[in-house]
């Protein structure tokens, strides 16, 4: 065995406990406690790993590392420094190295209500599910791995690690996924992708010093998927508005999105309809998806019903400027009906116009990605964004309410957030597209001419 890890294997039989928290005896036990206890200092968790055959409907197939298949790990250690943690890939093979990170906030990846919604109970609710209804997958690479693993090199199965990612997936708590990533021909490829159950007592034990709440008041909502109820939501918690507007907007919806990028690779979890052409096909009932079946997989043997039929028609758009506890920031506010009668408004709001990309229509896929919820991290970043786009003080939000404004679960109704981006001629022109359940399609376009709001 190579050093790094042999070393590291006499580390762990040296670690001792100081206080072994059980998960019945940690709902019993208040915040000060946590803070003067001395906690557990090694957490571990045994590492999975899936076929072909366990997992038929995987879109990386096409894009993924000859290697992947070939390459496992043994377990996942998350060890204690202060409030930081090491993390070590523990490999199968004497052969191989250690992967590792060293001193990573897990803060982050814990669903957070946030500072300004903490007064109202609802939206307290509404953050915390959305927060672990929605992935969030963090790369470390280049000189941000090489600073964090403290090595040169890492070499697993002959590969020399280049990106290394952590992922809390959308389902249900305590289901993680991680990435092991290696150079071919100037692109990174995964070459390893394990799935694993995150260390129950630290994630309740992170949860309660991130939130002032015992881990048993949401556990039912995350742990087993229980639907938080239909409530008004009191949008004035969230933003105070200092002006609005109704742009000039086109609605794009009847051309074909652009199959590139996570598109292109996710195109087979479109189950129904078959044949589009346009992204208009999607606004029905009918439409369905792949769904994402624990540990974390995609499943097309178990559809994802949808309500896009609500999307049907764009009736107006409104353009907010608002006051958010960072500063001034921007708001879109879509009105839909349809011919079921259902009047649905899609609102995302907190958002930095300025900071996005200016892009094609082409080049679409390279968007922000912005998930629904409240105080969300994106779906995918790097650990530099990860660490400045706290949780606790994120204003960024995206809710679906019905007409008299109560809250609509965006996962069953088949959209998981918007994707936006500048014009690449104009920055006053802003493109706003929809993505679907999971990702997999784009399912409306819409091109909105702010220079007037500015």
């Amino acid at each position: 065995m190579k050093n790094c890890a042999l070393l590291f294997s006499l580390f762990l039989f040296t670690l001792i406990s100081c206080s072994e928290i059980a998960n019945d005896d940690l709902s019993e036990i208040t915040l000060e406690d946590l803070d003067q206890s001395e906690d557990k200092t090694h957490f571990s968790a045994s590492l999975r790993e899936l076929t072909d055959e366990e997992y038929p409907d995987n879109p990386d197939i096409t894009v993924r590392h000859e290697k992947c298949l070939e390459t496992s790990m043994k377990s996942i250690e998350f060890i204690r420094k202060g409030e930081l943690f090491d993390v070590f890939l523990i490999p199968d093979s004497e052969e191989d190295d250690t992967a590792h990170l060293f001193e990573i906030d897990l803060m982050e990846f814990i669903p957070t209500i946030p500072e300004y919604v903490r007064e109202d109970e609802y939206l307290s609710l509404i953050s915390i599910v959305n927060q672990e209804w929605n992935r969030n997958q963090v790369k470390w690479q280049d000189d941000q791995l090489k600073t964090a693993s403290h090595e040169e090199n890492c070499v697993v199965n002959g590969e020399k690690v280049t990106r290394m990612d952590l992922a809390r997936n959308c389902l249900n708590s305590y289901l993680w996924e991680v990435f092991l990533y290696a150079d071919v021909d100037g692109s990174n490829k995964n070459f390893y992708h394990g799935w694993f159950d995150f260390p129950k007592d630290l994630y309740h034990e992170l949860y309660a010093k991130r939130n002032g709440k015992k881990f048993d008041e949401v556990a039912d909502f995350l742990e087993n998927w229980q639907n938080p109820p239909s409530k008004k939501v009191d949008l004035n918690v969230l933003r105070t508005v200092k002006s609005e507007s109704a742009p000039r907007y086109a609605n794009l919806s009847d051309v074909m999105y652009p199959l590139a990028g996570e598109r292109k690779k996710k195109q087979v979890g479109v189950i129904t309809p078959t044949g589009v052409t346009k992204m208009s096909d999607f606004h029905t009932d009918a439409s369905t998806f792949a769904t994402f079946s624990p540990p974390g997989f995609y499943n097309r043997a178990d559809p994802r019903t949808t309500e896009l039929g609500r999307f049907k028609n764009l009736e107006g758009v409104i353009y907010r400027k608002t006051e958010t506890n960072r500063g001034e920031r921007s708001e879109l506010h879509f009105n839909y009906s349809d011919e079921k009668g259902r009047k649905t408004q899609f609102i995302i709001g907190g958002l930095d116009l300025s900071a996005l990309p200016r892009l094609s229509t082409e080049e679409a896929n390279s968007g922000h990605q912005f998930s629904m919820g409240i105080g969300n991290h994106p779906f995918y970043e790097d650990y530099a964004l990860h660490e400045d786009q706290c949780s606790l003080t994120n204003p960024n939000f995206g809710v679906l309410l019905d007409e008299n404004g109560k809250w609509l679960d965006s996962h069953y109704i088949g959209i998981d957030g918007p994707l936006l981006h500048l014009d690449k001629d104009d920055p006053a022109i802003l493109h706003v597209w929809i993505l679907s359940f999971e990702r997999h399609a784009l399912v409306a376009h819409y091109v909105l001419d702010l220079s007037e709001s500015a």
